[in-house]
């Protein structure tokens, strides 16, 4: 059952289905989601939060699982924020507010003749979740176009402008604290292109992700790669895990790195199956493997055992990320 509750700054709705804001299509209910459509509702809402109460933030649930308990406290979600601006067009500069789709990013870029962003056109993510985890697709990534973020810093609450510097991008990574920071919007720079290059790297994107990315829920890439040239991916085709399964979680005949939801999959399912990938990975190659995707909200004792086996650390429940970027 879900409520409106009316506020000044953006549409806020408690007891939404979690299931709905996440790509596995797992996890409990939302206790509190506030839904803000601009930058600078987002920023108001920020402020208006209480600092001692739980915040979460999802964009368009992508790489996310949430706990099957669901998520206390305020859950800020980005998918709303669709602006887009032409900062300087002569050089390229434009800025996406967070919750704008990676496929718009791209074709916003060639409607302008500008290239760089045709590996995002099949990403299904959001910038905000991008420029956080530093996303990426056939052999490029985010850190190569982005020049700077927009931030909340929940600490000074105050809103910070990050250059690509500040960033510090590294693979499937950036200086973004999910437990301090919430990321509104990013500046990106692109290269002036041929429109003919330019559809073609978008279809043969778009191709490959159809041939070799699952069409059931899902999460997207489980695992970070462990090595340059050591694709988690192959390591697990390698060691048969395609028929490898946790209850209504299996893992994708057609990627070995992806964790497919069969229709009946609880969070709870999609780790200990995570769990046994890692394992495997572990006990047969000289890697270490973490994840890729981020886990959010109140876990079962058992969830939370099985994300600390998954970082090779103890991680009591309360340490979780209630405050993901």
């Amino acid at each position: 059952m879900t409520a409106m509750v009316s506020t000044s700054f953006s549409e806020a709705v408690t007891g939404l289905d979690g299931r709905k804001f996440c790509s596995y299509r797992v996890g409990g209910p939302i206790d509190l989601a506030l839904m803000p459509t601009q930058y600078e509702s987002a920023v108001e809402a920020l402020k208006a939060i209480d600092t001692t109460t739980p915040l979460t933030v999802l964009g368009g649930g992508c790489n996310t699982l949430i706990a099957s308990r669901g998520i206390r406290g305020t859950t800020l979600i980005t998918k709303r924020m669709l602006a887009v601006e032409v900062v300087d067009l002569a050089s390229g500069r434009l800025r996406f507010d967070a919750g704008v789709p990676l496929a718009r990013v791209a074709t916003t870029a060639q409607d302008h003749g500008f290239s760089g962003a045709e590996f995002m056109i099949g990403i299904p993510g959001t910038v905000g979740g991008a420029i956080a985890m530093n996303a990426g697709a056939m052999g490029q990534s985010t850190d190569e176009i982005v020049e700077g973020a927009v931030v909340y810093d929940c600490a000074s609450r105050q809103v910070l402008t990050l250059d690509a510097e500040a960033l510090a991008f590294s693979y499937r990574h950036s200086s973004i604290d999910p437990q301090r920071h919430v990321v509104l919007a990013g500046y990106f720079r692109f290269k002036p292109g041929d429109a003919q290059a330019i559809a073609h790297l978008m279809q043969q994107s778009l191709d490959f992700r159809k041939a070799h990315h699952p069409k059931e829920p899902n999460g997207g890439s489980v695992f970070k790669n462990p090595a340059p040239g050591h694709p988690a991916g192959r390591l697990l085709d390698e060691l048969g895990a395609k028929t490898w399964r946790e209850g209504g979680a299996r893992i994708s005949e057609l990627h070995a790195n992806f964790i497919v939801n069969d229709g009946s999959a609880t969070s709870t399912d999609v780790l200990r199956l995570m769990l046994k990938m890692k394992t495997a990975i572990e006990a047969h190659y000289p890697f270490k493997v973490y994840p890729e995707n981020r886990f959010v909200g109140q876990p079962s004792d058992e969830e939370a055992r099985l994300w600390a086996q998954l970082h090779d650390r103890p991680l009591p429940s309360s340490d979780l990320e209630d405050h993901a970027g």
